[in-house]
Order: structure tokens, then sequence, then C-alpha cells
């Protein structure tokens, strides 16, 4: 016991010593009546400090507040150095994907980012350092370094979105010829995404993307529009995009919220479609190519939450609906001819820890026509419905 006493006594003040090396430790800032470092203060109230400064008479007033501006300003200058560098390093990912989807040489944008000999340090708040006006020096020095870096990596962020939005057009009216060109969902996702963090950041003028609103192909086809919709948490990129047939027809359009798929219109025979109709149907009954159309909602974790079978009258066919449990595992499936009516329901249960989950499909009539067991090597056990 006493060995622990003892044990235990010198650790706190070895951490006591430690703590009196090292000022900045204890966060020994001197208070000031114009500025808090409770309060976020944004950067460019930051870089006017001056007109504040100049209006205080007392020394030791003056120094504690450009003290606490300089440990601030540089506070700011981290944060923009981290925010435009996981821009850049995205921007630079994405120009590297349409590149390669374009068969691109790969293009070097040469463009150096400045290099400062100065770097903030804690100095301790001393009548010296007053008297030789350190925290002014250090505000000042820090304003005009925050300054460069943000010209700077500003232009670079252009030049580099500037060869990105051209990619981008360039790849999406090679997209529309399937034969050249393989589209990629997971692309389109981060090129919206870049794009979001972007405008979030204003890192980007508004204007840059107004050449991509709308994109038409050789053939006057739209293949591509991009609006910005004002909202409360800021602007939302709605985009859509839109791919045809080899004849011109319209094949689909696939409709983005920030990124987000959230709707697809799919023209003609797709999966989706097949199944349903040769389910719900006759043998012999034999849709047109062009006579119907599939819409597809998606949540926001991608899943589909549900889809709208149509006529090309835009008479409702019938529809699928899926509901997911937290774990975004899908635990029901209802198919509906019409409007309403009930033709066809799955539904799936899962035994935690067993890896297993048990489908039941019923009919109309809400009778079991099929069970089945999948285990985790995907294999089925068929239990044929009583």
């Amino acid at each position: 016991m006493s060995y622990l006493f003892h044990f235990s006594s010198l650790l706190i003040i070895a951490i006591n010593f430690l703590f009196s090396l090292n000022p900045q430790i204890k966060e020994e800032f001197p208070s000031s009546s114009y500025i808090s470092l409770d309060e976020y203060i944004s950067i460019d109230e930051l870089l006017k400090f001056e007109d504040l400064g100049y209006t205080i008479e007392d020394p030791i007033e003056k120094s504690s507040y450009y003290f606490l501006v300089a440990n601030l300003l540089n506070e700011r200058t981290i944060e923009f150095h981290v925010k435009t560098d996981n821009i850049i390093e995205k921007i630079t990912n994405m120009i590297s994907s349409y590149e390669r989807n374009l068969s691109k040489i790969p293009y070097i944008i040469k463009h150096d980012l400045p290099s400062f000999d100065y770097e903030y340090k804690y100095v301790k708040f001393s009548d010296k350092a007053v008297i030789n006006k350190v925290f002014y020096k250090q505000a000042s020095t820090l304003k005009k370094q925050y300054i460069q870096t943000y010209d700077s990596r500003i232009r670079k962020i252009e030049l580099l979105s500037d060869y990105l939005l051209a990619l981008r057009e360039e790849y999406i009216l090679k997209r529309t010829k399937l034969q050249n060109i393989k589209y990629e969902e997971k692309l389109e996702e981060n090129f919206y995404f870049t794009l979001q963090d972007m405008l979030s950041n204003n890192l980007i003028d508004k204007t840059k993307i107004s050449f991509l609103s709308t994109v038409t192909d050789n053939n006057g086809n739209i293949i591509s529009t991009i609006n910005l919709q004002e909202s409360i948490d800021g602007d939302i990129i709605i985009s859509k995009d839109f791919e045809y047939f080899n004849d011109g027809l319209l094949a689909a359009i696939r409709e983005r919220s920030n990124g987000i798929l959230v709707k697809e219109i799919l023209y003609g025979s797709n999966r989706y479609s097949d199944e349903f109709y040769n389910f719900i149907f006759d043998v012999s009954f034999q849709p047109l190519n062009y006579d119907n159309f599939t819409e597809i909602y998606y949540e926001l974790n991608n899943q589909i939450s549900h889809i709208v079978f149509f006529t090309f009258s835009s008479i409702e066919i019938g529809s699928i609906e899926y509901k997911y449990d937290i774990l975004d595992r899908l635990i029901s499936e209802k198919w509906y001819k019409g409007e309403r009516l009930l033709i066809r329901e799955f539904n799936c249960f899962y035994n935690p820890g067993q890896g297993n989950y048990r489908i039941i499909e019923k009919n109309k009539y809400g009778e079991i026509v099929f069970q089945d067991i999948v285990n985790s090597k995907n294999k089925h056990i068929r239990v044929e419905g009583e």
C-alpha cells in the first residue's frame, strides 16, 4: 500500500512538472473584452482584426486581443488546409477515374502551393512580449500567410475543377454510345458528392457548372441536366441523366439529389417489368417494347423502396413495395395489380446468430405457396407450402 501511495505521488509530481514546462498545455491564454475563444469567429472577421486593434488604447488589452487573434488565425489556417486537402484529393481521384474510363493519358496540372519560413508557436504572455509587440507581429504574419494560402489553394482547385468538369462533359457525351464506354453508377455518385462538397464549402463558383445545366449530344438529345435548388441547409444539386436506345428513343432517366440516386424511369422491357408481367399476365401476353415504362424509387441507402409499372398512357399496371429492417435487410415484398390489388407477398424472417433466414411466399388469398431457407453458404432448402 505504501509503495502504491509513493508511486502515485511521484506520478502527480511528474505531470505537474510537465505542465509547468509547457504553458500551452495549461492553456494560459489572456482574456480580452474584445474577443473570446468560446465563440466561433469567422475568418472574414479575423482578417479585419487591425481595424478593431487600432482602436484599443490599453497596451495590455491590445496585446491580449492580438494574442487571441493569432491563435485563432492559426486554427482557421489549419482548418482550411484540412478542408482543401480533402477536396483536392477527391477531385484528383475523380479526374483519374474519368481519365481511366475515357482511356486518356493522365494530365498533370502544375501549381505549386506556397511554403513559409515562419510557423506559429505559442508564446507565453509577458511584459517583454507586450513591449516587443510579439502578438501583433504573429497576427499580422499569419494574416498574410492565410491570404496567400487561400488564393493559391483556391486557384489550384479552380484548375482541377475546370479539368474535371471538362472530363465530365466528355464522359456523359460518350456514355450514350454504349459500345464505346461502360456506364458506372459509382462514378456518377462520386462526381455529384465531390461537386456538392465544393459548393457547400464555397470552393467553386456556381457559374462554373452553368455549362453543365443542359448537355446535349450531336443529335440534339438531352443527356444530362444539373440544377441547384435552394434550401435551408444549402444548395441541393438536382440532376438527371438520360440514356437512349440505338434508334434514338429514350431508354432511361436517372434522377439524383446531391449525388444520391432517388428515382429511375426505364422505358420498354427491363428485368423488373419482365418478371412482373410474366407473373400477372398469361403466357400469351407479349407487351410491345415501347408501350410501357417502369418507375423505380430509392431510399437514401440505395435500397429500392417501390417500383411502379405504367402503360405509355400513364395507366398504372401494378407495383411492388419493399420494406427493410434497421439492418437494411429485406423483410417484406408485396406485389399489387392495378393500384392496390394484392396478388403476391414475400416475407423474410432472420434467425440471429444462425446465419440463415426463411422466405415465405403467399398468394393473393394469403395462403403459403412456397418456403425457402437460405443459409450462410447461399444454399437453399426448399420447403413446400401446405
